[in-house]
């Protein structure tokens, strides 16, 4: 009886550890990443973070068998190894290996986020279908290096590497390299080459840059669009190019969603004025003249939350092919 009782004790204790490490997905803050691999190795931009996050229960089920993360500095290109030719812990990488590899006691990659760029490793080409949390956050370029990076494109109409780099003189003239076949390779044409939704690749970056490409987004609150005491917040909206840029915001809710206002800001007699508006689904931002920043102000409706907590997401479009992701969440402050 006593072996029992602690064999039943473990057990439990190991049912707590997993919904610890596992927890709940938001399903208002979740969207699903869609990643072509090949057979071979594969340059992936994860944009979500999995819950859970470790590696061995990600790829449980799939053919990916390693996956990677460079975490020091390639300062010239001869840096740029091909995977096969890599000595992943004197190189700079965290690496994770399946456990059906003899090896698995060497990783050292112990959790997969978003906005990191990872080299994933299939035995088959396999469409990797992963489910996780969206935070917003900048690329944080080193100077003076190539930087292993990827950036949110549209997956049916992206840019090219010319069209998305093409207001950032830190970027030129292009050192872009590319995974193909298992090879790195220097993208020959960047203007005419378009890039591809989910996809890390090799950037050298000329001194101190903050580019983030042709639209800028700062948020007045980190890495989400956040109402807690306050009723009003929102993000600037930048056109780096020197083009007209036509954005879209579209809200996008797996679950009830969070009741929104945009606000229009007017100049009367002696007096600033706010109007507020119910934000639709698809909201047109007026189009950004060239350098033009917008503040897109949001308005949270309070009277109309069921919950103590709502969320959503916002998809950013732009005409250029731009595709930037941003939760956004408020708490019912009146009923808590």
């Amino acid at each position: 009886m006593k072996k029992h009782f602690v064999l039943l004790a473990k057990y439990f204790s190991w049912m707590l550890m997993v919904a610890a490490l596992c927890g709940p997905l938001r399903a208002d803050i979740v969207r699903t990443q869609v990643i072509t691999l090949q057979q071979g190795w594969n340059s992936v931009l994860l944009q979500v973070t999995p819950s859970p996050k470790d590696p061995s229960l990600v790829f449980s089920n799939t053919p990916v068998t390693m996956c990677a993360m460079f975490s020091g500095i390639a300062p010239t290109a001869q840096y740029i190894q091909n995977p096969p030719a890599i000595q992943w812990k004197r190189d700079g990488w965290l690496v994770w290996y399946s456990p059906t590899r003899p090896d698995s006691f060497l990783s050292t990659l112990q959790a997969l986020n978003a906005n990191k760029s990872y080299l994933i490793y299939s035995q088959q080409a396999y469409t990797w279908t992963v489910q996780g949390t969206v935070n917003y956050a900048l690329t944080k370029w080193k100077p003076n290096a190539f930087n292993y990076v990827g950036f949110g494109v549209d997956p049916q109409s992206p840019p090219t590497f010319g069209q998305y780099f093409a207001p950032s003189t830190n970027h030129q003239p292009y050192q872009i390299y590319r995974l193909n076949n298992g090879q790195w390779a220097q993208v020959a044409n960047p203007v005419g080459t378009p890039m591809q939704a989910g996809e890390a690749f090799w950037i050298y970056c000329n001194g101190s840059s903050t580019y983030q490409g042709p639209l800028t987004v700062k948020l007045d609150s980190g890495q989400q669009v956040s109402f807690s005491s306050s009723g009003q917040t929102g993000m600037l909206l930048g056109n780096q190019t020197t083009e007209p840029m036509n954005v879209k915001v579209q809200t996008v809710a797996n679950d009830i969603g969070i009741p929104l206002s945009y606000v229009m800001r007017g100049i009367t007699p002696g007096a600033m004025v706010n109007s507020t508006y119910n934000l639709p689904a698809t909201y047109q931002v007026p189009t950004l003249t060239p350098s033009q920043q917008y503040g897109f102000w949001l308005a949270l409706r309070r009277e109309q939350m069921v919950n103590p907590t709502q969320s959503a997401l916002l998809e950013i479009t732009t005409d250029t092919g731009v595709q930037i992701w941003v939760p956004v969440q408020g708490q019912n402050t009146i009923t808590q």
